[in-house]
């Protein structure tokens, strides 16, 4: 142990703290003070409305208590709708916590088709880590004979209803065993926010650090977002991760012993006496490697308050294309390895749940000419009464792509091998697309699968059973992208902001390089923070093998994918590559560049006289003062095939708006070409300035692929070749009846 993880450990941290910096700490009540949160439940269950329907319709909400909280009071204010047609003696909204009633929302016919709120104390000591609220809805609309899935049997919850919390923070233990507690904590559904803590002028070493830091972190929030606002030398209330080492402390740790080698610990924040600081540390930037490595990849074997990390941990490098989030590319998947838990593959009642599927694959899959990506698909379900309106119906991204009638014995479950099929093309302005499947298949995919059944009603008076039915997925059935090249045009940021790549084309950034402006402020550092958050959410592994680094270090660039991040004239290498450029922001200065329109139909069609130029063919020069951020993309100048990503805005302020255009999945849609202009929660994007390829296609299709952009030249070979086929087996027939004639004379 380190002489500073002795101190840790014994408690006496306060005592070394700075005398200012100490009498603050003590001057400050250590009461912790209680928070109310709103929280709608459309954040909690992702949908506008919730609906309820037949004789016993049901909903689930997911919520999570955070383990450094007491939930000391909990209410649920539902805001919902009724049919007027339900008999008020009779129909109720049951309220369930955890399988536990709560409690019974009437209906009576003077609220009948309007809206109503409801207001349901919740008690708190039936909450645990992670809970289910359902809500079970009984109606009925006539007293005898009614049919269960009659259309007005319906009730609808707005998902503007709140669950409104009163939370206290509870004062934990420093106990490394936690981790990633209380930083993150999987059963709080919120957007991940974890400040990074600094001295006064980081060493881009430590920030590389810190970037693996955010990596894991990311990759620990996944869906749930994650943000990690920098603070230099200024420590924040709140959870946060503080990188220090000898050379590089904030003033509040200035009075703590020299390091002797890496090495993790937890402390009390003494900026408000009971939430917890992670303290990455070591004699220098060497030493945080090591115990950043050992953070993310080694922190199960952590306990006690500080551990040193005396050795490097022993990590084999990835290969392309095997982030653990992607699919695999050299052999089928099943679904049950694509999913968490196989349940989620099974569905109940007569209208049930549709079965979701996410799969995630690497933007630059060539599948040109593909007759689609085989599914083998196997499903299991109850015997339907009626096999002509039941049926399955296989989508992908809510769009259909073939249908199943459902057999009436049900017995041994069915089986159908799909094709997803693929689109031809997909053009952006006068850039060429690389082809994509067919649905929008991109980087990330949502394979539906939607179970319908009818029933039977003999007689007005029969019993109808709605929920005897189900039907499964099941978890053998596979989806095969093996064989695929990777082949792609670029520059695209659509797969920048998806999925990015082509950084994550390693899962460990091996090839990555994160270039910061020469002294970088927090802003600077915050969004390169969070970008490699994202990356990490992206392939689900933190990125060990990332550099980064200044614009001084130009020589280290070739052969390496650079992520800038910077405004003018900060990074300098903005100015120093501006002819590459498709668009500059510098202060109140905007650079424009609108693409060349390619006219020349005799090299279009024939492949004849000279290439369209591709250059950027016009480019504006204007005077602004307003915000304004912008993401581009263009070819390495140091290394042919290689990308440049260049995050910029008209301030360092200015580029937190990327960050929160990139969070929303309507506007990351809308990214794509060279240059994404973002101001004011817009986006818009342009295809200017010349292209290039990664990757490599085999040697035949390649031929074929250049060839398909002319048809009529791809025509006149054809004819040529037949032509010159015709002549040679018309010369070796001549031969053939001159050599007859010679030996028959």
């Amino acid at each position: 142990m380190t002489i500073a993880s002795i101190l840790f450990s014994l408690g006496i941290f306060a005592a070394l703290l700075p005398t200012g910096a100490r009498a603050e700490a003590s001057d400050k009540p250590l009461a912790l003070s209680t928070q109310v949160r709103h929280i709608p439940l459309s954040r909690l269950d992702g949908r506008i409305m919730i609906a309820l329907r037949t004789t016993e319709g049901s909903a689930t909400i997911n919520f999570g208590a955070r383990r450094d909280e007491l939930i000391t009071k909990a209410r649920l204010k539902l805001r919902y709708t009724y049919s007027p047609a339900l008999i008020p003696n009779q129909s109720h909204i049951k309220i369930l916590l955890n399988g536990e009633a709560l409690g019974v929302i009437p209906i009576t016919k003077e609220n009948a088709g309007r809206p109503v709120t409801h207001e349901l104390e919740i008690d708190p000591r039936l909450i645990v880590d992670f809970n289910r609220i359902t809500l079970l809805f009984i109606g009925h609309y006539a007293a005898e004979c009614e049919d269960a899935l009659h259309t007005s049997l319906w009730a609808d919850v707005s998902g503007a209803s709140e669950l409104e919390l009163t939370v206290q923070p509870l004062a934990l233990g420093n106990e490394l065993a936690r981790l990633p507690e209380p930083f993150f904590d999987k059963h709080d559904l919120n957007r991940l926010t974890l400040p990074f803590v600094f001295a006064a002028h980081p060493s881009h070493a430590t920030l590389r650090a810190a970037a693996v830091s955010a990596s894991w972190f990311g990759q620990l929030a996944s869906w749930r977002g994650a943000r990690f606002p920098a603070q230099l030398d200024r420590l924040p209330r709140g959870h946060a991760i503080v990188f220090v080492s000898n050379t590089e402390r904030p003033a509040f740790l200035g009075k703590l012993p020299p390091y002797s080698g890496p090495g993790l610990s937890i402390m009390t924040n003494p900026e408000d006496g009971y939430s917890k600081l992670l303290l990455v540390s070591g004699r220098d930037a060497g030493d945080l490697k090591v115990a950043v490595d050992t953070l993310v990849l080694a922190n199960a074997a952590l306990s006690g308050s500080a551990v040193s990390a005396v050795t490097p941990v022993n990590e084999k490098p990835r290969l392309a294309y095997d982030a653990p989030n992607w699919v695999r590319l050299d052999r089928p998947m099943k679904f049950g390895e694509l999913v968490d838990d196989a349940q989620q593959l099974q569905v109940f009642g007569h209208v049930p749940d549709t079965v979701r599927v996410n799969v995630r694959i690497p933007p630059d899959l060539f599948t040109w000419r593909s007759r689609g990506v085989p599914v083998d698909l196997k499903f299991r379900y109850s015997a339907p009464i009626r096999i002509s309106e039941s049926r399955l119906a296989m989508s992908v991204n809510d769009e259909l792509v073939q249908s199943f009638n459902l057999r009436a014995t049900g017995q041994g479950g069915d089986g159908a091998r799909v094709l997803l099929p693929l689109l031809d093309d997909s053009l952006l302005g006068e850039g060429r697309e690389v082809l994509i499947p067919a649905f929008k298949l991109g980087s990330r995919n949502q394979l539906q699968y939607s179970f319908s059944f009818t029933y039977q009603k003999d007689s007005a008076c029969r019993d109808t059973q709605v929920e005897n039915v189900r039907a499964m997925i099941d978890a053998d059935s596979k989806i095969d992208f093996s064989g695929f090249p990777h082949y792609a045009q670029m520059p695209h940021l659509g797969y920048f902001a998806t999925a990015g790549f082509p950084f994550t084309k390693y899962a460990d950034l091996a090839q990555t390089t994160v270039v910061l402006p020469d002294v970088p402020g927090a802003q600077d550092i915050e969004v390169m923070l969070t970008l490699l958050g994202r990356m990490g959410e992206s392939t689900g592994y933190p990125a060990t093998r990332v550099q980064v680094a200044g614009a001084r270090d130009l020589a280290q660039f070739k052969q390496r994918d650079l992520l800038l991040i910077g405004a003018a004239p900060q990074q300098t290498l903005l100015a120093l590559w501006g002819d590459k450029l498709p668009a500059m922001i510098a202060g109140e200065r905007r650079k424009i560049s609108q693409p060349t329109r390619a006219v020349n139909y005799l090299y279009d069609w024939f492949g004849f006289g000279s290439e369209p130029n591709l250059d950027v063919a016009v480019q504006s020069t204007i005077e602004g003062n307003g915000t304004m951020a912008a993401l581009l993309g263009f070819e390495s100048p140091l290394s042919a095939e290689r990308s440049v990503v260049a995050l910029t805005a008209v301030t360092t302020d200015g580029m937190l708006q990327a960050l929160d255009a990139l969070e929303s999945d309507k506007l990351t849609k809308s990214m794509r070409g060279s240059a994404v202009f973002i101001s004011q929660q817009r986006v818009e994007s342009v295809q200017a300035g010349a292209t290039y390829t990664i990757g490599h296609l085999p040697f035949w299709s390649g031929i074929w692929f250049q060839l398909s952009d002319h048809p009529l030249l791809l025509a006149l070979m054809s004819v040529l070749a037949v032509l010159i086929f015709a002549f040679a087996l018309w010369r070796s027939l001549s031969s053939l009846a001159r050599r007859r004639l010679k030996d028959h004379p």
